[in-house]
């Protein structure tokens, strides 16, 4: 693309073509563009590795201890099926944004750049005006023609994010699988399973609720179930307690304590870029007022009939220039809404420390001397639907923060 455009600026210099020289400065403008999307890919995949290396060690200590089972080894759990290619759905909806962000201040420097150094028009004048119209069009194409941009992101998480919930409901055997044999656990299972893998947006949004529908109508939470269903309170066999303990390791280390690694994770990253763009938006604040300053020292100064140097023409240029800037590092800053998510983030993980240290207490419980009954069962179910609760809660925020039904104009 940098060799096409240096050709295409080589042929308007040699020749005389008034066509090559007019589409020069829209061609730089796409240059730009795709430069722009490029390097946020590049950028974006750097900064994941780097996060990935940094975290390494976190990860490391967070690992679930080798004597715990995983998941998948229990009857009836199932990892998530495979589905299509995996897509960066958060990169491309992010990287238009971008874009969409970048165009009313390339906008306006064509037509200060046109203003400033080009006031009596020409070929390469009338291009830059050209540049700015392409420019606007493509804002007001990209606003009209991308409704519900979101969509794809927001559906591809909480998609993956249910698959996720579904096994550790089994391995808890808590809502559809309260009370269910392994073979019916297993029939449900496939059905909700495939009912997933199909669901839009209205159907997952229904499938999140924490509630089946009895028989008249009315929603039934989880939680009421498990403390009305029919167990009898007769002490657990060796058997049963060792099973049942081993179900509630495995789901403290592989559901809460690798949720609350994510959260922490993803807290730090999105402050770390809240810090990022509000200082890089007040530097530009800073420099639009310097710059501002100094061309109005510099048209006071000058004589009424000098014309305007080039030392001038540049500041002119810069100070039309960067208040645009800082109103793009806004929009980015928008589009992020890193400081909403980290303060969801931290709120989910305050809940599963606390769910964190129920469970550990109960694990203490189902080792001491006591005899262990049902009612130490239906507290792990119950605190299993707690933790799934929060969760949930936390998709349901995610949701509100980041789902758009449409690009702000204003950006």
């Amino acid at each position: 693309m940098s060799i096409a455009l240096s050709a295409w600026a080589s042929a308007a210099a040699l020749s005389e073509g008034t066509a090559l020289v007019v589409s020069l400065p829209m061609a730089g403008m796409v240059w730009l563009l795709v430069v722009l999307d490029n390097g946020y890919q590049l950028g974006r995949g750097l900064a994941h590795r780097r996060r990935r290396r940094l975290s390494r060690s976190r990860r490391a200590d967070r690992a679930p201890a080798p004597d715990v089972r995983s998941p998948i080894d229990y009857p009836n759990v199932l990892p998530r099926p495979a589905g299509d290619t995996p897509v960066d759905r958060q990169g491309r909806f992010r990287a238009t944004g971008i874009r969409l962000a970048a165009l009313p201040a390339l906008a306006v420097m064509c037509l200060t750049v046109q203003t400033v150094f080009f006031k009596d028009g020409g070929a390469l004048g009338l291009g830059f005006v050209l540049a700015e119209c392409l420019l606007l069009v493509f804002m007001v194409w990209t606003v009209w023609t991308s409704q519900e941009p979101s969509q794809p992101w927001v559906t591809s998480r909480i998609r993956a994010e249910l698959f996720r919930r579904e096994m550790f409901l089994l391995l808890a055997a808590v809502g559809p699988y309260l009370g269910r044999t392994d073979q019916e656990a297993g029939h449900i299972r496939d059905a909700r399973l495939s009912l997933l893998a199909s669901a839009g947006p209205a159907e997952l949004g229904a499938f999140a609720r924490l509630a089946d529908q009895g028989p008249d109508g009315a929603e039934i939470h989880w939680q009421d179930t498990i403390w009305q269903d029919g167990e009898n309170d007769v002490p657990f066999t060796d058997a049963e307690i060792a099973e049942l303990a081993e179900r509630m390791r495995t789901y403290l280390d592989h559901r809460v304590k690798r949720q609350a690694l994510f959260f922490e994770l993803a807290a730090a990253t999105c402050e770390r870029t809240e810090e990022k763009l509000g200082r890089t938006a007040k530097g530009t604040v800073l420099a639009a007022v310097a710059v501002a300053t100094a061309y109005a020292v510099l048209l006071h100064l000058r004589p009424g009939g000098d014309s305007p140097s080039t030392a001038s023409a540049v500041i002119a240029l810069l100070a039309a220039g960067l208040p645009p800037l800082c109103n793009m590092t806004l929009a980015v800053q928008n589009l992020f809404a890193s400081q909403r998510l980290a303060a969801s983030y931290r709120e989910t993980l305050q809940e599963l420390h606390g769910h964190e240290h129920t469970l550990r207490r109960l694990l203490v419980r189902f080792i001491g001397i006591e005899p262990v009954g049902p009612e130490l069962a239906r507290a792990f179910r119950s605190l299993a639907v707690r933790v799934e609760s929060s969760l949930t809660e936390e998709l349901r925020r995610w949701r509100i923060i980041v789902a758009k039904s449409e690009f702000e104009a204003g950006l």
